[in-house]
């Protein structure tokens, strides 16, 4: 629930926000928590700050006033709850919530809020009054102290028995792009009991970007969990980045079980493994000793993980031409792309390093002796399974670090090196983006699916996110069930340009349905993002395996917290969205065979009479 009652009217000038587009919320959720979501201060030393800040506005509780309005109830929009809480930030507001993951039901909740709305205003009646008499200002805004003492208690008293699946935000901006940082941490007194304990336990932070219209982030329980799972009080809070007065209508910002259980609590596999180097991958410090030596069993360890297609990268402080002289002289230097060595802290090089390698953070792996520098990356970026240096011997029998054995993965490095060669060379052409595409001769081979693709299709339905059309997530058992279908088309895609070979990088599932052509599934490897491959796939489709003369081409879409790549990639190849549906359709223009004239396509299904026939048709 969110703190309607200080809301006032005089200070909205603008209009609500209304809209721009329809939205569905989610209707999957079970259970929810009891949030009571306010405004607050970074900067708060209250009552003291009263008096002395510049920026103190009194709301009708006398507390500060840090939303221009307050927490407006905008019931154009659909939520679970059947409206809006509109909120406009001024300087250093942040929007927070007592934590609680104790569960119930969605819908008693909802009820539940519902009858302590209708009591606030009787409260708030009497709270003035009481004030006058007590002398005592807890009394104004006494609807919500005891709203947030009733989630902490909720809180404690069920001391992590029950979990959340994740926690989710569903935001309207209405404005400009917007990025908020959350943050899940320890109340003070938490941090009290904290100090008591061995182990420091990090919090939960990472930011969010809004861009204009709707957003959704489902944030799985693994992220959070070292946080709300200790049975400590803590809070939750989102706070515009660079101080911005963002103008949003927050739909959802809670903690939920779902009814069908969408979120996994399996972690995805390791892509790559980021390494310090002082008293890690080397004995001793470089800079006191510049012949250091390679600790026993770490060669080993690249080695088996660069075989496996478990890329390798650096986080190191020290100084970048003296380190890598020495993993040179080591014979290593080869392994590592887009190492980080340097003094900044270790959690930006690996937020780096995931940036130009383009993967999930939560698919890194950092590797350090220092437990500060480990609860420093535990901290800042939470996904990132951070490894004490005396734990990596058993690294290569762990789950998520057996990689692949084929032959993709063996050449993944290379793939990654070659890619590092094309965008030095891209930067030539400065913003003429498609003559660069078109310098690189890019080649897209069409083939049917063989037996000895299974392994790396396999790979690339299971581990695809950005440019995973459908959004679908195939186990080798369902896919095998699925290549026996009879009544579906198998594609496998192979690409290459002139710089080498990008290897097997797309699969599709292609039905047929009278005067329609619908793709199934289509799985392209991020590795071909931006460089037209989908779009010369759809064009192939329609001009050289349509016998039937199908008039519409249909992309199977579902929209997923990644694939936003592929939603983008469909509105550039001008593909409209269907009404009431997530599929995406264009007219099928089969006489045009030429319209992608940057990616080269050949077709290896067999079908190479009915390309000679179609194109002398198009003559």
């Amino acid at each position: 629930m969110f703190e309607f009652d200080q809301y006032e009217k005089r200070w909205h000038k603008d209009p609500p926000a209304l809209p721009a587009l329809p939205y569905k919320p989610s209707n999957d959720v079970a259970e929810m928590s009891f949030l009571v979501w306010g405004e607050h201060c970074i900067e708060c030393a209250a009552p003291a700050c009263y008096q002395t800040c510049d920026l103190y506005q009194a709301r009708p509780d006398t507390k500060c006033r840090r939303f221009t309005f307050g927490i407006y109830k905008n019931r154009q929009f659909p939520s679970l709850r059947g409206y809006g809480a509109e909120v406009s930030f001024k300087k250093w507001a942040v929007i927070a919530a007592m934590g609680n993951t104790c569960m119930e039901s969605r819908f008693r909740l909802v009820w539940e809020e519902r009858l302590i709305g209708l009591a606030a205003r009787v409260i708030n009646a009497a709270g003035p009054f009481i004030h006058w008499i007590t002398a005592d200002d807890r009394w104004d805004s006494l609807t919500f102290v005891l709203s947030r003492r009733l989630s902490s208690w909720l809180h404690r008293r069920n001391k992590g028995r029950s979990k959340p699946d994740a926690f989710v935000l569903e935001i309207y901006n209405p404005g400009a792009e917007v990025r908020m940082q959350l943050v899940m941490d320890y109340d003070p007194q938490g941090r009290k009991e904290l100090a008591k304990a061995v182990q420091i336990k990090p919090r939960f932070r990472t930011s969010i970007t809004l861009p204009t219209g709707y957003s959704r982030y489902d944030f799985e329980r693994r992220l959070f969990q070292s946080v709300t799972e200790t049975g400590l009080p803590f809070t939750i809070s989102l706070t515009p980045e660079a101080d911005s007065s963002a103008k949003l209508v927050f739909l959802s910002a809670d903690f939920v079980t779902y009814r069908n259980k969408k979120v996994s609590g399996k972690t995805p596999p390791i892509k790559c493994v980021v390494w310090d180097l002082d008293n890690s991958v080397w004995n001793g410090v470089l800079i006191e000793n510049d012949e250091v030596s390679l600790k026993p069993g770490v060669k080993e360890i690249l080695e088996t993980l660069d075989q496996r297609g478990i890329l390798l990268s650096i986080s190191s402080k020290n100084d970048h031409d003296l380190a890598w002289r020495r993993l040179e002289a080591l014979g290593i230097s080869q392994y590592f792309l887009s190492p980080q060595i340097n003094w900044a802290p270790k959690s930006e090089n690996i937020k780096t390093i995931a940036k130009k390698l383009n993967i999930g953070v939560d698919t890194l792996a950092f590797v350090d002796d220092n437990p500060f520098e480990l609860n420093e990356v535990a901290a800042v970026v939470p996904e990132v399974a951070c490894i004490d240096i005396r734990d990596v011997e058993g690294l290569l029998e762990q789950e998520r670090f057996q990689g692949s054995k084929t032959a993709d993965a063996h050449n993944r490095r290379q793939y990654y090196q070659e890619a590092i060669v094309r965008e030095e060379k891209q930067a030539e052409f400065g913003s003429d983006y498609l003559r660069f595409l078109a310098y690189c001769e890019i080649r897209l081979e069409v083939a049917g699916y063989r037996a000895d693709d299974f392994d790396r299709v396999a790979e690339l339905v299971q581990r695809t996110n950005q440019l995973n059309f459908s959004g679908r997530k195939y186990e080798r058992a369902q896919l095998r069930e699925v290549l026996d279908d009879p009544n579906l088309e198998k594609y496998s895609l192979h690409c290459s340009d002139k710089f080498g070979s990008y290897g097997l990088i797309g699969f599709a599932l292609v039905r047929r349905d009278g005067g329609e052509i619908k793709i199934e599934d289509l799985m392209l490897s991020c590795r071909v993002q931006g460089k037209m491959v989908e779009d010369a796939f759809f064009s192939h489709l329609e001009g050289h395996h349509n016998p039937e003369s199908a008039r519409t081409l249909r992309v199977n879409f579902k929209e997923t917290s990644r694939n936003q790549p592929a939603w983008q990639s469909l509105q550039a190849a001008r593909f409209e969205k269907l009404e009431g549906d997530e599929d995406f359709t264009r007219e099928v223009r089969r006489h045009d065979l030429s319209r992608n004239s940057v990616v080269h396509v050949t077709c290896r299904t067999g079908c190479e009479q009915e390309i000679s026939r179609m194109a002398a048709e198009s003559r």
